[in-house]
This record gives structure tokens, C-alpha cells and sequence, in this order.
């Protein structure tokens, strides 16, 4: 009895396990499978044809420039905005219509090169890009070239196409050491999406330093480091006579600052003036 009682036993446990994979397991399999299988086809994507035990018809498929492909027994089928599952539909129709009885028919996807996304700006090539698997925005910047000298200040943008109107969303990215740049980073790309690396922000100092001239504009720059970048003051340069110039929003001409640079100097609070972009920074002689 005993003995009896554990075969059953052994036998109900394998029943369960086989229940319990039949559930869990086999369904994410398929779950995974069918998204891709509802994805649209599009010119240049390149399909992999099977057909079960024909491995003869097995076929790697190109979709040309009118939105068709060719395959044996079927000849030329316009798949362009077809999905996946669809594509496999209409060969096994028309591959059992005479040929193969009751066809059994595998569309997988090898690239879907009608998938783009794009990168301009201030990096190495800039231009348009496949859209491959996992593509992030720091993976699309550097697919690009990277980040030039010139855009390492600068800021970054992605516009993305919004659905169900026109136009495009404009997402500000920071790649900055940062909780936030983390997640930027890693953002994914999604077709047509655009990248946008402008140029880093500028200022400029001129007058009495001894390297007078245009600056990239790095975060918290103040007029302290902006003097220093320039190399400090020149021989008359005075540090009573200092002054920057700022451009207004909707008005010609600037605004006037005058620097109070002992007080910058001795670290008072709302001295040493962050700079903005496009400020000219101006060291006058002392007078005498």
C-alpha cells in the first residue's frame, strides 16, 4: 500500500509540474512572439520565410521598393503595411491553392530596416540611422560619432511624432551626471524620432585681460572664472571698471551690469554673477 500510495503520489506531483509549464511558461513565449508578429512592414526590411518541412523554400526576403517581395511557387506579393502574421497567412493561402498541401508558413523579421530615427547637430555623422534592437538616445548619439568639442555644453533635444495629430513633442535630454540623466540615456528611440545636439552656449570677455575673446559657456560659469579663463587682468585692467553686457528678450541693444568684483572676490552672496548666454564680459582701464 505504501508503496503504491508514492508512485501515485510521484505521479500527481509530475502532473502538476506539467500543468503549471503548460500555464506559465509556454504563454510568455508566445506573448513575446506576438508583438512582433503584429508589427507593419515596410520598404528594406529584410524577412526570414520558412515553410514546415520544405527547407528546400526557405528564403531570406528583401521588400523592395514598391513594397514587394518574391517567393517560389508564389512569385511576387506586395507585403508593404502588412503585418507579420497576415504575411504568413496569404503565402500558406496561396501555397496551398496547388502546391503544397496545407502549408504551414514562418515570417520572422532578420532586419527592419524601414524603421529610422535621425541625429543632427553637434555630432561626428550627423544623419539617418536603422532603428535596431534596444537603441537608446545615448546609443543613438554615439551611432552618430559622438558628441563634437563644440556641442559638449550644449543642450540636447528629441523630438518625437505625436500620435494622433500633427507635429512633434519636443523632449529636453540631460546627460549630465545626474538621477535624471540616467533615465535619459537609457530612453528609448522609436521610429522617426530626431536628435538634436546644439551647439554649447558661448560668452565672450574683452578689454583689459590678457586673452581676450569667445568662450564656451560651461555650467556656473561666473564673472570670477570668466576673467580667469581669459587669463586674468591685463597690466591697466581694473577691477573697479568691470561690466557686462546682456541681450534683453524682445528688445535691441543690452543691458548694462555693472560687477562688483571685491565683493565677488570676498565671496558675498549675489556677487560673482552667473553668466547667461551670449554675455560680454568688459574690463576697462582704471583711471587715473
Amino acid at each position: 500500500m505504501t508503496l503504491s500510495w508514492g508512485v501515485k503520489k510521484l505521479k500527481n506531483i509530475f502532473i502538476s509540474l506539467l500543468i503549471f509549464s503548460s500555464v506559465f511558461i509556454v504563454p510568455a513565449f508566445n506573448y513575446a512572439d506576438e508583438s512582433t508578429k503584429q508589427y507593419t512592414v515596410g520598404v528594406d526590411d529584410v524577412l526570414e520565410i520558412s515553410v514546415l518541412g520544405h527547407d528546400e523554400l526557405k528564403t531570406v526576403a528583401h521588400v523592395a521598393s514598391d513594397g514587394a517581395i518574391s517567393f517560389p511557387y508564389v512569385g511576387v506579393l506586395y507585403v508593404k503595411g502588412m503585418s507579420l502574421s497576415e504575411i504568413e497567412k496569404e503565402l500558406s493561402k496561396k501555397l496551398s491553392g496547388g502546391y503544397i498541401k496545407y502549408a504551414v508558413v514562418s515570417v520572422t523579421l532578420s532586419s527592419y530596416k524601414s524603421m529610422k530615427f535621425f541625429v543632427y547637430g553637434e555630432v561626428g555623422s550627423p544623419g539617418r540611422f536603422d532603428l535596431e534592437d534596444n537603441i537608446t538616445v545615448l546609443k543613438a548619439i554615439s551611432a552618430a560619432g559622438g558628441i563634437t568639442p563644440d556641442g559638449l555644453y550644449g543642450n540636447i533635444k528629441l523630438r518625437r511624432k505625436q500620435k494622433n495629430k500633427p507635429g512633434y513633442k519636443e523632449i529636453n535630454i540631460n546627460l549630465k551626471n545626474t538621477k535624471e540623466s540616467h533615465l535619459h540615456a537609457d530612453m528609448p528611440i522609436e521610429s522617426e524620432d530626431i536628435v538634436i545636439v546644439e551647439r554649447s552656449n558661448s560668452f565672450f570677455v574683452y578689454g583689459e585681460v590678457l586673452k581676450p575673446g569667445k568662450f564656451i559657456l560651461e555650467e556656473n560659469t561666473t564673472v570670477l572664472k570668466a576673467i580667469s579663463l581669459s587669463g586674468g587682468f591685463a597690466k591697466y585692467g581694473s577691477p573697479d571698471r568691470v561690466k557686462i553686457l546682456r541681450t534683453e528678450q524682445g528688445k535691441s541693444g543690452y543691458k548694462s551690469i555693472k560687477v562688483d568684483m571685491k565683493g565677488a572676490v570676498s565671496g558675498q552672496i549675489g556677487k560673482d554673477i552667473l553668466l547667461e548666454p551670449e554675455d560680454i564680459v568688459i574690463v576697462l582701464e582704471g583711471i587715473l
